[in-house]
C-alpha cells in the first residue's frame, strides 16, 4: 500500500507547478512584446513582409495583446486587406474598450475604405470627440477624422469646418493639415494649399502621396515651377518605385 502524500509535499508540488506556469507565461509575454516592437520597426521602415511575420508571431505568443492587434490591423489596411484589418481593429477594441487609438483607426477604416459605411465611421468619430476624457490632441484627431469622412461623401464645406476645428485644437495635426492642403488644391487655392502642405511636411516625413500633391499644387497657374521641380526630385529620388514617381515620368 502506497504511503499517503504529505500535505507539505503536495503544497510544494503545487507551488513548483505555479512557478513553472508563471515563468512560461512571462516567457510568452516577453517573446510577444519583442516581436511586436520588431514588427512596428519593420513597418516604419517599409519592410511590410517581415513586419507581418513579426506581428503574427507576437499574436501567436499572446493573442490578448491589443496593441499588436491594432498594429497588424494598420498593416493589413496598408496592404489593402480590409477584412483582416477590421477583424483585428475590433479585437483590439474588444480587449481594451478605452483604446482610443484603435477606435480612431477603425473609424478611419470605415470612412476611407468602406464607402457604404461612412456614416458608421462618422458616428464613431463623433463619440470619440464628444467624450470629455478625449481632449486636446485626441479630440483634434477625431475632428480631423470627421473632416476626412465629410470629404469622402463629397461635402467640402462640412469637411473644412471639421478640419479647421481640428487645427484649432492642435495646429500640428498632420491629418488635418494634409486634408486641408488637398481640399485647397481641389478648390483651386494654390497658395493656401502650399501653406498647409508645408506645415504638414514640417511635422512629418514626406510620402509619395504628399510629394505628388505638392507637384499638383505647384502645377497650377498660381504655382511655383521651382517648388514643383523640388517636389519632383525628392519624389523620384526617395520613392523611385512608387506609382506617383512613375506618373511623374510619364509624358505630360
Amino acid at each position: 500500500m502506497r504511503p499517503p502524500i504529505k500535505p507539505t509535499v503536495l503544497s510544494l508540488a503545487l507551488l513548483l507547478a505555479a512557478c513553472a506556469s508563471t515563468r512560461d507565461s512571462e516567457f510568452k509575454e516577453n517573446v510577444s512584446e519583442a516581436n511586436f516592437k520588431l514588427g512596428v520597426g519593420y513597418m516604419q521602415s517599409g519592410h511590410l513582409d517581415v513586419a507581418t511575420e513579426k506581428l503574427l508571431k507576437a499574436l501567436q505568443y499572446n493573442d490578448n495583446y491589443p496593441e499588436a492587434h491594432n498594429a497588424i490591423a494598420v498593416l493589413y489596411e496598408e496592404l489593402r486587406e480590409y477584412g483582416p484589418a477590421e477583424t483585428h481593429f475590433k479585437r483590439a477594441i474588444e480587449l481594451k474598450p478605452d483604446y482610443t487609438l484603435a477606435r480612431l483607426n477603425y473609424a478611419r477604416l470605415l470612412c476611407t475604405r468602406e464607402p457604404v459605411r461612412t456614416a458608421e465611421g462618422e458616428s464613431e468619430f463623433q463619440k470619440i470627440a464628444a467624450d470629455p476624457a478625449n481632449a486636446g490632441a485626441t479630440a483634434a484627431d477625431a475632428h480631423a477624422g470627421l473632416g476626412l469622412c465629410a470629404r469622402r461623401r463629397n461635402d467640402p464645406a462640412q469637411a473644412e469646418t471639421w478640419l479647421r476645428k481640428a487645427l484649432e485644437q492642435n495646429p500640428n495635426n498632420t491629418t488635418a493639415l494634409y486634408e486641408m492642403a488637398e481640399l485647397s488644391q481641389t478648390q483651386g487655392k494654390a497658395l493656401q494649399g502650399r501653406a498647409f502642405l508645408q506645415r504638414y511636411h514640417a511635422q512629418t516625413r514626406p510620402t509619395p502621396q504628399s510629394l505628388w500633391l505638392g507637384v499638383t499644387i505647384e502645377s497650377s497657374p498660381d504655382g511655383d515651377p521651382l517648388l514643383r521641380r523640388e517636389y519632383g526630385v525628392v519624389l523620384t529620388s526617395q520613392f523611385p518605385n512608387s506609382d506617383e514617381a512613375r506618373r511623374l515620368k510619364q509624358p505630360q
